[in-house]
């Protein structure tokens, strides 16, 4: 096997216009800490390229711009590279170049929130992709340029870092703590280790929120300080974070009794450094597997549907005076869509399954996707090590599970957001469930290297 890790600053040069929170009304006022694009290539019978992000998200747009451009230079094709967002709420959402693709409603250069989607001007947000893209291009040409014989160890641990955010009372679902959730506490580490057996870098994934603080700075919140935290505790070390599954997770940092608070910027410093203590714990106290056997790869596109729901429901929303002001926007810029024939019905949705050997698999889903999925899949595939991702291949709105669109609540109400004509479906979540059944079924015939792609 070999491998080699890198990374690159991506903090933009000038005050840019935060996604994350529907309350900010200006431009950023500075930075906290830098942002970075973190790349990690793997090879062993094949080409793995895992991207992170210190970004919300990105859309259909920036993420097939991406993998175009390394198609283009080097030949990887889609389903051999994996794009993950940290999600961090003191970032911006990415967008490409491709206006067909694009998720709309937000720009990195806008002044204030958009009423109508001609409003806006994505001509610093494909300045800022194309930076992106040529940065993505030089770190993957640095790994190619630089892979060294090593091993892949994976570990499993456990972290309390995050809880549910999600409280059922009599007044209806609450974004309270909800301590007797089920919630996926896995924490998967994974080690880069050099023919010398020292370290060169480290992949760790859990599900959380990186919503601690509400500043209007640039950070990389949490996740990014657990990140900085454990390279100045491994030197000549990369830490990359792969978010998990945590659409419905909050820090447990931000817990204050019964409710939620934003942190200061030196509780969510404290959060990072004990998300990296539970990393090292990890690393040092549970059984590190060597991860051997050819890469294989498994990618699915299947359809999400949603509820036909008609103009009337949508204006209802829109001139509902108990919604926030960014919700009504939001839900006037769905009525335009609905008027003029474009609205959103029906969400194309990625599946990536990479596997090495045959006791590992990452799976990554594309979208905020809620713990629930990450229990019920492990469930699925319990004599195997399974990291389940979300917020990978783009991030275009919640995928709420049946239970959740039952219970309602904001990660059920968030379609109005982004621009779909109602609801999710409950049968979305079996349509997920059996694509990735179908993909493990995929694996058994595939040979040593072979690659899958299938498309519903």
């Amino acid at each position: 096997m070999k491998f080699a890790i890198a990374k690159n600053n991506i903090t933009p040069g000038n005050p840019v216009f935060l996604a994350g929170f529907g309350g900010r009304d200006r431009k950023c006022e500075g930075v906290l800490d830098d942002i970075f694009v973190k790349v990690a290539l793997i090879e062993s019978m094949g080409q793995l390229v895992v991207i992170t992000l210190d970004a919300l998200g990105g859309d259909g747009s920036f993420v097939m711009g991406i993998k175009e451009a390394l198609l283009e230079v080097f030949g990887l094709k889609a389903e051999q590279v994996l794009i993950n967002f940290s999600h961090t709420h003191c970032s911006v959402y990415l967008t490409g170049e491709a206006h067909e693709r694009r998720r709309g409603g937000y720009s990195l250069g806008q002044e204030k929130w958009p009423e109508k989607e001609d409003d806006i001007d994505y001509a610093e947000d494909i300045r800022y992709f194309r930076f992106i893209r040529d940065t993505i291009i030089s770190l993957v040409r640095q790994c190619s340029e630089n892979l060294v014989e090593g091993t892949l160890l994976l570990s499993k641990g456990v972290s309390n870092a995050g809880v549910s955010r999600r409280l059922l009372t009599n007044e209806g679902m609450m974004l309270k703590p909800n301590f007797q959730a089920e919630t996926d506490q896995d924490l998967f580490v994974l080690q880069l280790l050099d023919a010398q057996n020292k370290r060169k870098g480290l992949l760790f994934s859990y599900g959380c929120h990186p919503t601690c603080i509400g500043t209007n700075k640039i950070s990389a919140e949490f996740v990014g300080q657990a990140c900085t935290e454990l390279e100045a505790s491994f030197p000549d070390n990369i830490a990359i974070y792969l978010q998990g599954c945590g659409a419905d997770i909050k820090p447990l940092k931000t817990v204050i009794g019964d409710r939620f608070k934003s942190c200061t910027v030196e509780e969510m410093r404290e959060a990072g450094v004990e998300l990296a203590e539970d990393v090292k714990r990890t690393i040092s106290k549970c059984e590190a597997m060597p991860l051997t056997g050819s890469i294989q790869t498994v990618e699915l596109e299947v359809r999400l549907f949603t509820e036909p729901w008609g103009l009337n429901e949508m204006l209802a929303i829109a001139e509902d005076e108990t919604k926030t002001e960014y919700k009504r926007r939001a839900a006037r810029r769905t009525v335009d869509a609905i008027k003029e024939g474009r609205v959103r019905q029906v969400l194309p949705f990625t599946i990536t399954v990479w596997g090495l050997g045959d006791r590992f698999r990452m799976i990554a889903l594309e979208g905020e996707i809620p713990s629930e999925y990450a229990i019920h899949i492990k469930r699925l595939f319990s004599t195997m090590n399974v990291m389940v991702l979300g917020y990978s291949n783009g991030v275009p709105t919640y995928i709420p599970t049946r239970q959740i669109l039952i219970e309602g609540g904001y990660e059920a109400e968030a379609f109005v957001l982004h621009g779909y004509r109602g609801p999710f479906v409950p049968e979305n979540e079996w349509i997920i469930i059996g694509a990735v059944i179908e993909a493990e079924k995929r694996f058994q015939t595939l040979q040593y290297g072979e690659n899958s792609v299938i498309k519903s």
